[in-house]
Protein backbone atom coordinates (compact mmCIF):
# COMPACT_ATOMS: atom_id res chain seq x y z
CA UNK A 1 0.00 0.00 0.00
CA UNK A 2 1.18 3.65 -1.10
CA UNK A 3 1.99 5.85 1.30
CA UNK A 4 -0.81 8.64 -0.50
CA UNK A 5 -3.47 5.37 0.35
CA UNK A 6 -2.11 4.77 4.33
CA UNK A 7 -2.15 8.53 4.58
CA UNK A 8 -5.94 8.74 2.92
CA UNK A 9 -6.98 5.88 5.16
CA UNK A 10 -5.56 6.91 8.52
CA UNK A 11 -7.13 10.59 7.59
CA UNK A 12 -10.88 8.98 6.91
CA UNK A 13 -10.30 6.44 9.90
CA UNK A 14 -9.42 9.34 12.44
CA UNK A 15 -13.22 10.48 10.96
CA UNK A 16 -15.36 7.56 11.10
CA UNK A 17 -13.20 5.74 14.29
CA UNK A 18 -14.84 8.55 16.98
CA UNK A 19 -18.34 8.34 15.06
CA UNK A 20 -18.02 4.63 15.89
CA UNK A 21 -16.31 4.86 19.59
CA UNK A 22 -18.91 7.59 20.06
CA UNK A 23 -21.87 5.11 19.24
CA UNK A 24 -20.18 1.91 21.52
CA UNK A 25 -19.93 4.89 24.32
CA UNK A 26 -23.41 5.65 24.28
CA UNK A 27 -24.28 2.13 24.11
CA UNK A 28 -22.60 1.64 27.07
CA UNK A 29 -24.30 4.34 28.80
CA UNK A 30 -27.52 3.34 27.91
CA UNK A 31 -26.85 -0.13 29.44
CA UNK A 32 -26.24 1.51 33.03
CA UNK A 33 -27.83 4.73 32.93
CA UNK A 34 -30.98 3.19 30.50
CA UNK A 35 -33.96 4.64 32.21
CA UNK A 36 -32.64 7.90 32.82
CA UNK A 37 -31.23 8.51 29.64
CA UNK A 38 -34.37 7.44 27.99
CA UNK A 39 -36.14 10.41 30.34
CA UNK A 40 -33.47 12.72 28.57
CA UNK A 41 -34.83 11.46 25.42
CA UNK A 42 -38.45 11.89 26.13
CA UNK A 43 -37.87 15.32 27.21
CA UNK A 44 -35.94 15.87 23.99
CA UNK A 45 -38.74 15.06 22.07
CA UNK A 46 -41.30 17.58 23.88
CA UNK A 47 -39.09 20.34 23.85
CA UNK A 48 -37.20 20.22 26.80
CA UNK A 49 -40.20 19.29 29.07
CA UNK A 50 -39.96 17.21 31.89
CA UNK A 51 -42.79 14.30 31.77
CA UNK A 52 -45.42 14.87 34.30
CA UNK A 53 -46.10 12.53 37.35
CA UNK A 54 -49.27 10.88 37.68
CA UNK A 55 -50.32 13.03 40.39
CA UNK A 56 -49.84 16.18 37.89
CA UNK A 57 -51.52 14.32 34.86
CA UNK A 58 -54.51 13.14 37.68
CA UNK A 59 -54.89 17.44 39.36
CA UNK A 60 -54.66 18.20 35.74
CA UNK A 61 -58.05 16.11 34.23
CA UNK A 62 -59.87 17.20 37.99
CA UNK A 63 -59.24 20.95 37.59
CA UNK A 64 -60.70 20.75 33.99
CA UNK A 65 -63.54 18.70 35.06
CA UNK A 66 -63.90 21.53 38.08
CA UNK A 67 -63.48 24.62 35.57
CA UNK A 68 -66.74 22.69 33.85
CA UNK A 69 -68.83 22.09 36.51
CA UNK A 70 -67.70 24.17 39.30
CA UNK A 71 -65.74 27.04 38.05
CA UNK A 72 -65.69 28.86 41.20
CA UNK A 73 -64.07 26.72 43.36
CA UNK A 74 -61.08 27.44 41.39
CA UNK A 75 -61.03 30.54 42.91
CA UNK A 76 -61.10 28.99 46.28
CA UNK A 77 -58.21 28.44 48.18
CA UNK A 78 -59.84 25.92 50.83
CA UNK A 79 -60.01 24.15 47.07
CA UNK A 80 -56.85 24.41 45.91
CA UNK A 81 -54.03 24.18 48.78
CA UNK A 82 -54.84 20.68 49.36
CA UNK A 83 -54.32 20.43 45.62
CA UNK A 84 -51.15 22.74 45.65
CA UNK A 85 -49.37 20.94 48.63
CA UNK A 86 -50.41 17.04 46.71
CA UNK A 87 -47.99 18.63 44.07
CA UNK A 88 -45.42 20.23 45.83
CA UNK A 89 -43.39 16.95 46.04
CA UNK A 90 -43.19 16.78 42.20
CA UNK A 91 -41.71 20.74 41.67
CA UNK A 92 -45.49 21.87 40.70
CA UNK A 93 -47.68 24.39 41.32
CA UNK A 94 -51.49 25.60 40.14
CA UNK A 95 -52.07 29.03 38.91
CA UNK A 96 -56.06 30.57 38.89
CA UNK A 97 -56.40 33.67 36.15
CA UNK A 98 -59.42 36.33 36.11
CA UNK A 99 -59.48 38.02 32.80
CA UNK A 100 -55.74 39.44 33.78
CA UNK A 101 -55.50 39.38 37.08
CA UNK A 102 -54.12 36.04 38.77
CA UNK A 103 -56.19 34.95 41.59
CA UNK A 104 -54.00 31.93 42.68
CA UNK A 105 -50.63 30.85 42.80
CA UNK A 106 -49.09 28.14 44.77
CA UNK A 107 -46.41 29.24 47.31
CA UNK A 108 -43.80 27.22 44.77
CA UNK A 109 -44.01 29.35 42.12
CA UNK A 110 -41.81 32.56 41.50
CA UNK A 111 -43.69 35.57 42.31
CA UNK A 112 -43.03 37.03 38.38
CA UNK A 113 -45.02 34.01 37.36
CA UNK A 114 -48.17 35.74 36.30
CA UNK A 115 -45.89 38.05 33.85
CA UNK A 116 -45.11 34.76 31.81
CA UNK A 117 -48.50 32.57 31.05
CA UNK A 118 -49.96 32.29 27.84
CA UNK A 119 -52.99 34.62 27.07
CA UNK A 120 -56.70 33.21 26.79
CA UNK A 121 -57.29 31.03 24.24
CA UNK A 122 -53.75 29.45 23.80
CA UNK A 123 -54.92 26.27 25.40
CA UNK A 124 -52.18 23.13 23.69
CA UNK A 125 -49.60 25.57 22.98
CA UNK A 126 -47.68 24.06 26.77
CA UNK A 127 -44.91 26.42 26.48
CA UNK A 128 -42.00 26.34 28.52
CA UNK A 129 -40.94 29.75 30.05
CA UNK A 130 -38.07 31.04 32.67
CA UNK A 131 -38.92 32.71 36.07
CA UNK A 132 -35.83 33.37 38.02
CA UNK A 133 -33.54 31.03 37.98
CA UNK A 134 -35.70 28.24 36.64
CA UNK A 135 -37.42 26.84 33.98
CA UNK A 136 -41.04 25.88 34.09
CA UNK A 137 -43.44 23.76 31.59
CA UNK A 138 -47.19 25.25 31.58
CA UNK A 139 -50.43 23.25 30.66
CA UNK A 140 -53.36 25.38 30.36
CA UNK A 141 -57.00 25.06 30.07
CA UNK A 142 -59.18 28.13 29.29
CA UNK A 143 -62.93 28.38 30.61
CA UNK A 144 -65.31 30.69 31.47
CA UNK A 145 -66.40 31.60 34.58
CA UNK A 146 -70.22 31.48 35.95
CA UNK A 147 -69.98 35.56 35.73
CA UNK A 148 -69.08 35.11 31.72
CA UNK A 149 -65.76 36.56 32.88
CA UNK A 150 -62.76 34.68 31.12
CA UNK A 151 -60.89 32.81 33.07
CA UNK A 152 -57.25 29.86 32.79
CA UNK A 153 -56.07 27.61 35.22
CA UNK A 154 -52.27 26.60 34.43
CA UNK A 155 -50.52 23.30 35.91
CA UNK A 156 -46.71 24.45 36.43
CA UNK A 157 -43.83 21.96 36.29
CA UNK A 158 -40.56 23.11 37.55
CA UNK A 159 -37.56 20.89 35.21
CA UNK A 160 -36.02 20.41 38.01
CA UNK A 161 -35.33 16.32 36.67
CA UNK A 162 -33.91 17.44 33.05
CA UNK A 163 -31.41 20.01 35.00
CA UNK A 164 -30.70 17.28 37.42
CA UNK A 165 -30.20 14.97 34.41
CA UNK A 166 -28.21 17.76 32.50
CA UNK A 167 -25.58 18.47 35.42
CA UNK A 168 -25.10 14.94 35.91
CA UNK A 169 -24.47 13.31 32.41
CA UNK A 170 -23.65 16.25 30.15
CA UNK A 171 -20.05 16.40 31.61
CA UNK A 172 -19.72 12.55 31.52
CA UNK A 173 -20.83 12.60 27.77
CA UNK A 174 -18.50 15.86 26.88
CA UNK A 175 -15.47 14.22 28.70
CA UNK A 176 -16.39 11.33 26.85
CA UNK A 177 -16.56 12.27 23.27
CA UNK A 178 -13.20 14.54 23.66
CA UNK A 179 -11.18 11.45 25.25
CA UNK A 180 -12.80 9.08 22.40
CA UNK A 181 -11.47 12.20 19.71
CA UNK A 182 -8.02 12.73 21.61
CA UNK A 183 -7.37 8.95 21.44
CA UNK A 184 -8.18 7.74 18.76
CA UNK A 185 -6.39 10.62 17.34
CA UNK A 186 -3.39 10.13 19.35
CA UNK A 187 -3.39 6.06 18.31
CA UNK A 188 -4.01 6.65 14.62
CA UNK A 189 -1.54 9.31 14.71
CA UNK A 190 1.31 7.05 16.62
CA UNK A 191 0.57 3.62 14.34
CA UNK A 192 1.10 5.83 11.18
CA UNK A 193 4.11 7.54 12.25
CA UNK A 194 5.40 4.00 13.60
CA UNK A 195 5.19 2.46 9.90
CA UNK A 196 6.81 5.84 8.51
CA UNK A 197 9.31 6.82 10.95
CA UNK A 198 10.81 2.85 11.54
CA UNK A 199 12.21 2.67 7.69
CA UNK A 200 13.43 6.29 8.40
CA UNK A 201 15.28 5.16 11.41
CA UNK A 202 16.18 2.23 9.66
CA UNK A 203 18.15 4.29 7.31
CA UNK A 204 19.01 6.88 9.58
CA UNK A 205 21.30 3.86 11.44
CA UNK A 206 22.20 1.99 8.26
CA UNK A 207 23.91 5.11 7.40
CA UNK A 208 25.35 5.75 10.34
CA UNK A 209 27.28 2.64 10.00
CA UNK A 210 28.43 2.54 6.28
CA UNK A 211 30.04 6.38 7.86
CA UNK A 212 31.67 4.43 9.77
CA UNK A 213 33.20 2.16 7.48
CA UNK A 214 30.79 -0.51 8.68
CA UNK A 215 29.21 -2.55 5.69
CA UNK A 216 28.66 -6.20 7.14
CA UNK A 217 24.84 -5.53 8.08
CA UNK A 218 21.78 -6.25 6.38
CA UNK A 219 18.79 -4.73 6.58
CA UNK A 220 14.93 -5.34 5.18
CA UNK A 221 11.54 -4.25 4.63
CA UNK A 222 8.45 -6.30 3.99
CA UNK A 223 6.66 -2.83 3.83
CA UNK A 224 5.38 -2.63 0.17
CA UNK A 225 4.93 1.11 -0.20
CA UNK A 226 8.07 3.56 -0.97
CA UNK A 227 9.66 3.88 2.10
CA UNK A 228 9.92 -0.29 2.33
CA UNK A 229 11.90 -0.36 -1.40
CA UNK A 230 13.80 2.96 -0.56
CA UNK A 231 15.20 0.58 2.86
CA UNK A 232 15.52 -2.87 0.40
CA UNK A 233 17.16 -0.22 -2.65
CA UNK A 234 19.19 1.19 0.06
CA UNK A 235 20.48 -2.22 1.00
CA UNK A 236 21.20 -3.13 -2.43
CA UNK A 237 23.16 -0.52 -2.59
CA UNK A 238 25.10 -1.58 0.44
CA UNK A 239 25.48 -4.48 -1.13
CA UNK A 240 26.72 -3.15 -4.09
CA UNK A 241 29.47 -0.87 -2.09
CA UNK A 242 30.85 -3.84 -0.12
CA UNK A 243 31.07 -6.04 -3.14
CA UNK A 244 33.07 -3.31 -5.05
CA UNK A 245 35.01 -2.47 -1.78
CA UNK A 246 36.02 -5.99 -1.61
CA UNK A 247 36.99 -5.81 -5.20
CA UNK A 248 38.91 -2.72 -4.97
CA UNK A 249 40.59 -4.55 -1.90
CA UNK A 250 41.04 -7.82 -4.44
CA UNK A 251 42.95 -5.50 -6.96
CA UNK A 252 44.29 -3.92 -3.98
CA UNK A 253 46.36 -7.02 -3.04
CA UNK A 254 46.79 -8.48 -6.63
CA UNK A 255 49.02 -4.92 -7.31
CA UNK A 256 50.58 -5.88 -4.71
CA UNK A 257 51.51 -9.29 -5.22
CA UNK A 258 51.90 -8.43 -8.54
CA UNK A 259 54.74 -5.70 -7.67
CA UNK A 260 56.26 -8.76 -5.55
CA UNK A 261 56.22 -11.16 -8.61
CA UNK A 262 57.59 -8.94 -11.10
CA UNK A 263 60.41 -7.60 -9.04
CA UNK A 264 61.14 -11.48 -8.21
CA UNK A 265 61.44 -12.50 -11.55
CA UNK A 266 63.07 -9.47 -13.24
CA UNK A 267 65.62 -9.38 -10.57
CA UNK A 268 67.45 -12.57 -11.38
CA UNK A 269 67.77 -11.86 -15.30
CA UNK A 270 69.00 -8.18 -14.56
CA UNK A 271 71.38 -8.98 -12.22
CA UNK A 272 72.90 -12.04 -14.56
CA UNK A 273 72.80 -8.69 -17.11
CA UNK A 274 74.66 -6.86 -15.04
CA UNK A 275 77.03 -9.19 -14.26
CA UNK A 276 77.78 -10.28 -17.91
CA UNK A 277 77.77 -6.34 -18.75
CA UNK A 278 80.80 -5.46 -15.55
CA UNK A 279 82.43 -8.84 -17.25
CA UNK A 280 82.39 -6.91 -20.51
CA UNK A 281 83.48 -4.07 -18.98
CA UNK A 282 86.22 -5.69 -16.88
CA UNK A 283 87.65 -7.12 -19.66
CA UNK A 284 87.12 -11.25 -18.62
CA UNK A 285 85.78 -11.83 -22.61
CA UNK A 286 88.85 -11.41 -23.86
CA UNK A 287 88.71 -13.75 -26.71
CA UNK A 288 85.94 -13.13 -29.84
CA UNK A 289 83.50 -16.84 -28.35
CA UNK A 290 83.72 -15.70 -25.05
CA UNK A 291 82.76 -12.02 -25.53
CA UNK A 292 79.66 -13.78 -28.30
CA UNK A 293 78.64 -16.13 -25.58
CA UNK A 294 78.39 -12.76 -23.03
CA UNK A 295 76.54 -10.81 -25.40
CA UNK A 296 74.09 -13.97 -26.58
CA UNK A 297 73.34 -14.49 -22.60
CA UNK A 298 72.56 -10.85 -22.50
CA UNK A 299 70.38 -11.17 -25.19
CA UNK A 300 68.38 -14.13 -24.40
CA UNK A 301 67.63 -12.36 -20.56
CA UNK A 302 66.82 -9.03 -22.30
CA UNK A 303 64.32 -11.36 -24.69
CA UNK A 304 63.07 -13.44 -21.33
CA UNK A 305 61.95 -9.82 -19.82
CA UNK A 306 60.42 -8.97 -22.66
CA UNK A 307 58.12 -11.88 -22.72
CA UNK A 308 57.61 -11.32 -19.03
CA UNK A 309 56.20 -7.85 -19.76
CA UNK A 310 54.40 -9.04 -22.43
CA UNK A 311 52.56 -11.57 -21.04
CA UNK A 312 52.34 -9.68 -17.90
CA UNK A 313 50.48 -6.65 -19.64
CA UNK A 314 47.99 -9.14 -21.17
CA UNK A 315 47.35 -10.21 -18.11
CA UNK A 316 46.47 -7.20 -16.28
CA UNK A 317 43.98 -6.39 -19.64
CA UNK A 318 42.46 -9.85 -19.27
CA UNK A 319 41.95 -10.12 -15.34
CA UNK A 320 40.33 -6.05 -16.31
CA UNK A 321 38.12 -7.53 -18.56
CA UNK A 322 39.61 -4.70 -21.17
CA UNK A 323 41.19 -7.01 -23.65
CA UNK A 324 39.24 -7.21 -26.98
CA UNK A 325 37.77 -10.12 -28.36
CA UNK A 326 37.35 -10.80 -32.03
CA UNK A 327 34.50 -14.19 -31.91
CA UNK A 328 33.26 -15.92 -34.64
CA UNK A 329 32.33 -19.38 -35.42
CA UNK A 330 34.23 -21.96 -36.27
CA UNK A 331 34.32 -25.75 -36.61
CA UNK A 332 36.39 -27.01 -33.62
CA UNK A 333 37.44 -30.22 -34.98
CA UNK A 334 39.58 -28.74 -38.14
CA UNK A 335 40.52 -26.00 -36.05
CA UNK A 336 42.52 -27.99 -33.55
CA UNK A 337 43.60 -30.67 -36.75
CA UNK A 338 45.37 -27.52 -38.76
CA UNK A 339 47.19 -26.02 -35.54
CA UNK A 340 48.60 -29.75 -34.12
CA UNK A 341 49.55 -29.75 -38.34
CA UNK A 342 51.76 -27.04 -37.98
CA UNK A 343 52.92 -27.79 -34.76
CA UNK A 344 54.51 -31.55 -34.98
CA UNK A 345 57.63 -30.43 -36.86
CA UNK A 346 58.30 -27.18 -34.33
CA UNK A 347 57.91 -30.18 -31.15
CA UNK A 348 59.66 -33.16 -33.20
CA UNK A 349 62.66 -30.89 -32.96
CA UNK A 350 62.31 -31.31 -29.24
CA UNK A 351 62.25 -34.83 -29.06
CA UNK A 352 57.93 -34.17 -28.43
CA UNK A 353 55.50 -36.32 -30.44
CA UNK A 354 52.29 -35.05 -30.52
CA UNK A 355 48.96 -37.11 -31.12
CA UNK A 356 45.58 -35.95 -32.36
CA UNK A 357 42.39 -37.69 -31.19
CA UNK A 358 39.17 -36.43 -32.66
CA UNK A 359 35.85 -37.97 -31.91
CA UNK A 360 34.11 -39.38 -35.07
CA UNK A 361 30.92 -36.68 -33.81
CA UNK A 362 33.35 -33.95 -33.07
CA UNK A 363 32.83 -31.71 -35.66
CA UNK A 364 30.69 -28.72 -33.26
CA UNK A 365 30.85 -24.68 -33.98
CA UNK A 366 32.18 -22.94 -31.21
CA UNK A 367 32.22 -19.18 -30.73
CA UNK A 368 36.17 -18.29 -30.58
CA UNK A 369 38.84 -15.64 -30.78
CA UNK A 370 41.30 -17.63 -33.04
CA UNK A 371 44.25 -15.56 -31.88
CA UNK A 372 43.30 -16.15 -28.16
CA UNK A 373 42.44 -19.42 -28.31
CA UNK A 374 46.06 -20.41 -30.32
CA UNK A 375 47.35 -18.45 -27.49
CA UNK A 376 45.63 -21.22 -25.08
CA UNK A 377 46.95 -23.98 -26.84
CA UNK A 378 50.61 -22.87 -27.21
CA UNK A 379 50.76 -22.03 -23.40
CA UNK A 380 49.00 -25.43 -22.06
CA UNK A 381 51.72 -26.83 -24.89
CA UNK A 382 54.78 -24.85 -23.60
CA UNK A 383 54.16 -25.94 -20.26
CA UNK A 384 53.88 -29.60 -20.88
CA UNK A 385 56.78 -29.27 -23.04
CA UNK A 386 58.66 -27.51 -19.87
CA UNK A 387 57.63 -30.88 -17.74
CA UNK A 388 58.08 -33.86 -20.14
CA UNK A 389 60.66 -36.44 -19.65
CA UNK A 390 63.99 -35.60 -21.65
CA UNK A 391 64.15 -37.79 -25.06
CA UNK A 392 61.07 -39.43 -24.84
CA UNK A 393 57.71 -36.73 -24.51
CA UNK A 394 54.73 -37.82 -25.76
CA UNK A 395 51.84 -35.37 -25.64
CA UNK A 396 48.15 -36.38 -26.53
CA UNK A 397 45.04 -34.46 -27.50
CA UNK A 398 41.79 -35.15 -27.35
CA UNK A 399 38.56 -33.80 -28.85
CA UNK A 400 35.19 -34.66 -27.70
CA UNK A 401 31.93 -33.62 -28.35
CA UNK A 402 29.25 -33.22 -25.45
CA UNK A 403 25.65 -32.51 -25.08
CA UNK A 404 26.50 -28.90 -24.38
CA UNK A 405 30.09 -28.27 -24.94
CA UNK A 406 33.18 -29.59 -26.45
CA UNK A 407 35.86 -30.90 -24.32
CA UNK A 408 39.54 -30.84 -25.41
CA UNK A 409 42.20 -32.63 -23.18
CA UNK A 410 45.90 -31.92 -23.82
CA UNK A 411 47.86 -34.82 -21.64
CA UNK A 412 51.46 -35.25 -21.34
CA UNK A 413 53.39 -37.99 -19.86
CA UNK A 414 55.79 -35.35 -17.57
CA UNK A 415 56.10 -35.86 -13.73
CA UNK A 416 52.99 -34.27 -12.84
CA UNK A 417 51.92 -32.31 -9.62
CA UNK A 418 50.72 -33.27 -6.23
CA UNK A 419 47.48 -32.66 -4.87
CA UNK A 420 48.04 -30.06 -2.86
CA UNK A 421 49.49 -28.02 -5.88
CA UNK A 422 46.84 -29.29 -8.79
CA UNK A 423 44.75 -26.31 -7.69
CA UNK A 424 47.19 -23.55 -7.52
CA UNK A 425 48.74 -24.04 -11.04
CA UNK A 426 46.15 -21.65 -12.53
CA UNK A 427 47.37 -18.59 -10.23
CA UNK A 428 49.64 -15.96 -11.75
CA UNK A 429 53.48 -16.77 -11.20
CA UNK A 430 53.05 -19.59 -9.52
CA UNK A 431 55.26 -22.57 -10.46
CA UNK A 432 55.67 -25.93 -9.08
CA UNK A 433 59.21 -26.35 -9.80
CA UNK A 434 60.84 -24.91 -6.37
CA UNK A 435 64.28 -24.14 -8.38
CA UNK A 436 61.94 -21.39 -10.76
CA UNK A 437 64.64 -22.17 -13.23
CA UNK A 438 64.37 -20.70 -16.85
CA UNK A 439 63.93 -23.98 -18.54
CA UNK A 440 61.00 -24.96 -16.10
CA UNK A 441 60.10 -22.14 -14.77
CA UNK A 442 58.83 -20.24 -17.67
CA UNK A 443 57.24 -16.78 -16.71
CA UNK A 444 54.41 -18.30 -14.16
CA UNK A 445 51.22 -16.55 -16.04
CA UNK A 446 50.63 -19.18 -19.32
CA UNK A 447 48.31 -21.34 -17.56
CA UNK A 448 46.51 -18.33 -15.56
CA UNK A 449 46.39 -16.27 -18.96
CA UNK A 450 44.84 -19.74 -20.29
CA UNK A 451 41.88 -19.63 -17.47
CA UNK A 452 41.25 -15.79 -18.10
CA UNK A 453 40.92 -16.17 -22.15
CA UNK A 454 38.82 -19.40 -21.55
CA UNK A 455 36.49 -17.99 -19.26
CA UNK A 456 35.76 -14.98 -22.00
CA UNK A 457 34.64 -17.62 -24.40
CA UNK A 458 32.08 -19.35 -21.24
CA UNK A 459 33.99 -22.26 -20.36
CA UNK A 460 36.01 -23.48 -18.06
CA UNK A 461 39.39 -24.91 -17.62
CA UNK A 462 40.50 -27.50 -14.78
CA UNK A 463 44.01 -30.06 -13.78
CA UNK A 464 43.65 -33.63 -13.73
CA UNK A 465 46.65 -36.26 -13.13
CA UNK A 466 47.02 -38.95 -15.30
CA UNK A 467 46.56 -42.70 -13.51
CA UNK A 468 50.12 -43.21 -13.55
CA UNK A 469 52.34 -39.89 -14.53
CA UNK A 470 51.93 -36.61 -16.16
CA UNK A 471 49.11 -34.14 -16.37
CA UNK A 472 45.95 -33.51 -18.12
CA UNK A 473 44.80 -29.83 -18.51
CA UNK A 474 41.20 -29.81 -20.01
CA UNK A 475 38.86 -27.13 -21.03
CA UNK A 476 35.43 -26.87 -22.43
CA UNK A 477 34.15 -24.46 -25.00
CA UNK A 478 30.22 -23.64 -25.29
CA UNK A 479 28.51 -25.12 -28.78
CA UNK A 480 26.93 -22.90 -30.75
CA UNK A 481 23.75 -23.20 -33.50
CA UNK A 482 24.73 -22.90 -37.37
CA UNK A 483 27.40 -23.27 -39.41
CA UNK A 484 31.01 -22.24 -38.89
CA UNK A 485 33.91 -21.46 -40.79
CA UNK A 486 36.88 -24.65 -41.30
CA UNK A 487 39.75 -22.62 -40.36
Amino acid sequence: MTIRKRLFISNAAMILMPIIMLILYVILLNLFFGNELRTFTNQFHQGWKSQPAVEDNETFTNLKKTASLHSEKLITKAYLDPLSDNLQQDHSGIVVRKENQVVYQSEILENTMGEKLPSFGNEGYNPMVWAGHHQYSIRQHDFFFKDGTKGSVYLINKNERFFHFARRFFPMIFIGIFLIVVLTNIILSYLMARRILQPVRQLSEAADKISEGNLDFYMESKNKDELGKLVNTFDDMRGKLKESLELREHYENNRKELIASISHDLKTPLTSIRGYVEGIQDGVAKTEDKLERYLGTIRSKAEYMDRLINELFLYSKLDLKKEPFNFEKVKISPFIEDYVEELKFELAQENVQVSLNVQKTAHAIVSIDRNKMIRVLNNILNNSVNYVENGKGRIEIDVNEQEETVMIRISDNGSGVSMEEISNIFNRFYRSDPSRSSKTGGSGLGLAIALQIIKAHGGEIWAENGLEHGLSIVFTLPKMDGEGESL
